[in-house]
């Protein structure tokens, strides 16, 4: 071997073993790090809820398909569990064994206004009392409401000087409580929730391409869109910047409410807010604002069925821990109180 080769040969030795005498000394003498800290961790590129889609701001409500011609097509997968369906029920006639109607008719001040009441609002936690307004498109609102116990049982408040409140429901209610809400006179098409309002306007054509249909399972919307159409009532903080409103304007499923619609999403982590209203926050706040996409509200939720399959069975995920302990069954729920200033109770 040459003199040159034979230096080359032993820088090539020396380098290897030096190397791996680093490498040892690595692995024995120091301390190895399991974390990195949150100096060193990459941060997290926001997103801008608004950037992507359009919005019907400004525009004519469309001239929508309403649910009885939705249901005529329909009436086998969809039509036979509307009826109970909690979306479609958001207003309705009181059932003859209300406990609320019960609650009114028992009590002096307001015995004599129980027969003025022909819809209910809300569900298993208050009741609140409607009557049509002499205007179209409008609702009159009792300052009396029914708080429900988990029993079912009814308990009124506000009862000393009961009235009805003209402008209260229009300006507060409507955009989450009725169908295609004119953004300038606050009268609503139809009370409660039509098809419209989680698919929007649906062309003749989508009864031979159903992708033309918003939430259509050949359609795959993503998962930003989804959110839009179900964050537009149950995000309950924010407004419309257009028009001032806490609720949307003229949000037409398919549209980027984020748009037009801000909404302070750091309320997540807020331990003020109660669990169930921070579980909504959390996960919109990840798909619109980080971007991740692999769990939307359809994710757990079955709109039509009301089935809690999906819920029960996806794994533990960082939503599940706002209303489940981890590790334990999703049938055991952590007791916490629902309120919302928006809604009022």
């Amino acid at each position: 071997m040459s003199q040159i080769s034979s230096l080359r040969h032993a820088r090539l030795v020396g380098g290897s073993l030096a190397v791996v005498a680093l490498v040892l000394l690595a692995l024995m003498g120091s301390p190895r790090r399991t974390e990195i800290t949150a100096a060193e961790a990459p941060a997290v590129k926001k997103l801008d809820p608004a950037a992507w889609g359009e919005d019907h701001v400004g525009q004519e409500i469309p001239e929508y398909m309403e649910s009885g011609e939705c249901l005529f097509c329909h009436r086998n997968e969809v039509g036979t569990t509307w009826g109970d369906n909690k979306h479609n029920r958001t207003i309705r006639e009181p059932d003859g064994n209300n406990a609320a109607i019960a609650a009114l008719k028992a009590n002096p001040a307001t015995k004599a206004l129980a027969d003025e009441v022909p819809l209910i609002l809300g569900d298993t936690r208050e009741n609140r009392f409607l009557k049509r307004s002499a205007a179209y498109g409008k609702l009159d609102l009792l300052s009396t409401g029914a708080s429900l116990s988990r029993t079912g049982r009814a308990k009124l408040d506000h009862v000393d000087h009961p009235t009805w409140n003209t402008e209260i429901f229009a300006a507060e209610c409507a955009g989450c409580h009725a169908t295609a809400v004119d953004p300038e006179t606050h009268a609503f098409a139809a009370p409660s929730l039509d098809c419209f309002v989680c698919h929007g306007d649906a062309p003749p054509e989508h009864a031979n391409d159903a992708k033309l249909m918003p939430l259509a399972k050949k359609r795959k919307d993503s998962a930003a869109a989804v959110t839009s159409i179900c964050a537009q009532c149950h995000v309950r903080f924010g407004k419309s910047k257009s028009s001032g409103l806490p609720y949307p304007n003229n949000f037409v499923a398919g549209d980027n409410l984020f748009r037009d619609f801000e909404v302070d999403l750091a309320l997540a982590d807020d331990p003020k807010i109660n669990p169930a209203d921070r579980h909504v926050l959390d996960n919109v706040r990840d798909v619109v604002l980080y971007g991740r996409e692999s769990m939307t509200c359809l994710s757990c939720h079955n709109v039509h069925t009301g089935s809690t399959k999906a819920h029960r069975e996806v794994p533990d995920q960082k939503y599940c821990v706002h209303c489940h302990e981890a590790g334990k069954s999703k049938k055991e729920h952590i007791p916490y109180e629902v309120h919302s200033g928006r809604c009022q109770y």
